[in-house]
């Protein structure tokens, strides 16, 4: 004989096709739920990815993690009766992680800009604009397919150097755009208003557009490139000139190719495309996690100082295992400082702990009498 108060749990007499996977949340998104606040929550990627879970700032991947005990997913009760929708032994742990960004490089390359002059070039052939037109990405396209939080998205564009021209995105390649800057900073030197620690410059945008127009540069593109150097506001344009001076020089280290160029004739190089105004902006460190600098080999002709070489951190590997063991055939040994730039993209930005934690796992620290050194840590 059943109690007075009673529940029935059984299967519902239809089958169907429903199936439910349980997601723990972490403590960071609950509290923000429990306190009743909004939190999006997506899952990006592409079938063949492996899923990722996205706030407006942060991305967690998905762990399966099976639990010991059958948690039984039951629907809202009719009376007395609660029909069994699904048993599930697993829950979705979500891992706090960096956005995978390097996806943005990839798909915008082959639409990528030309350079000044190339629009005029393909002024001719219909059939090759056609063909760059079928590659382009809108901002919902890239947002969809590219894993990682708005927030992060919005930071790799910037860093990149992806502009929104004509309603698509569009990748301006670090050796195209040196060249643009270099004249943009030259305009801006003529036109503007110039200000003293930090160094700075304004000026109406409407003339800066009309200057790189004599350059054969669309006012399209015009307007991208001074949001993406500066702000816009009430119709003036301040130049964010440590960013116009570090892809300037970004630019030009990308021109060395595979070859190594002392340190001292490179930035006298940079100073000199920059202008006479904005020279004191130039600063290697600004090229940090692009540029290694070496020795010059042992000559008696041999220039004192040291040689800059190209080596960018967004050809290294995303996966850790496999970026740490590059890192370590480039050298067998580095200063934490020289490494630590080339560790982005392996951990959550600015998570130290995260970041000590991966460091812990493939580096083992020796001190000597000159400092620190990170060797590679060796399994078994």
């Amino acid at each position: 004989m059943l109690p007075k108060d009673y529940i029935t749990v059984r299967f519902p007499q239809t089958q169907d096709d429903e199936s439910y996977q349980l997601l723990e949340l972490p403590p960071e998104i609950l509290a923000q739920v429990e306190g009743g606040s909004v939190v999006p929550l997506t899952i990006k990627g592409r079938p063949a990815d492996d899923s990722v879970l996205c706030t407006p700032d942060k991305t967690y991947t998905l762990r399966s993690v099976t639990i010991s005990n059958s948690l039984v997913i039951l629907r809202a009760p009719e009376e007395r009766t609660l029909a069994i929708r699904d048993i599930c032994h697993e829950v979705l742990e979500c891992v706090p992680a960096a956005g995978r960004v390097e996806r943005v490089g990839v798909v915008l390359r082959e639409s990528a800009w030309r350079g000044l002059g190339a629009e005029e070039a393909a002024n001719g052939s219909r059939k090759r604009k056609r063909d760059a037109a079928g590659k382009r990405y809108t901002r919902a396209q890239l947002e969809s397919i590219v894993q990682a939080s708005d927030a992060e998205l919005a930071t790799a564009l910037r860093e990149q150097n992806v502009v929104e021209v004509d309603g698509h995105m569009l990748l301006l390649p670090p050796a195209h755009l040196a060249p643009l800057l270099s004249i943009l900073l030259g305009i801006a030197t003529a036109h503007g208003v110039l200000s003293d620690e930090p160094v700075g410059v304004s000026m109406r945008a409407e003339a800066a557009v009309d200057a790189l127009a004599e350059h054969d540069v669309a006012e399209g593109l015009s307007q991208a490139v001074l949001r993406l150097f500066g702000a816009v506001d009430d119709a003036h344009w301040t130049c964010d000139v440590s960013a116009a001076v570090r892809e300037l020089g970004r630019g030009l280290l990308v021109g060395l190719g595979d070859t190594k160029r002392p340190e001292d004739e490179f930035v006298a190089e940079w100073k000199t495309a920059a202008g006479e105004a904005f020279e004191s902006a130039v600063d290697i460190q600004l090229l940090a996690g692009d540029y290694l600098l070496f020795d010059p080999p042992p000559s008696a002709f041999a220039a004192p100082g040291k040689l800059v070489s190209y080596f960018p951190r967004s050809a290294l590997p995303a996966d850790a295992a496999t970026r740490f063991a590059d890192l370590f055939l480039t050298r067998t040994a580095w200063r934490p400082d020289d490494m630590i730039p080339f560790l982005r993209g392996l951990f959550p930005a600015g998570d130290t702990k995260a970041r000590d934690k991966i460091v812990a796992k493939f580096v083992r620290a020796v001190k000597g009498r000159d400092g620190t050194w990170w060797h590679p840590r060796r399994s078994g």
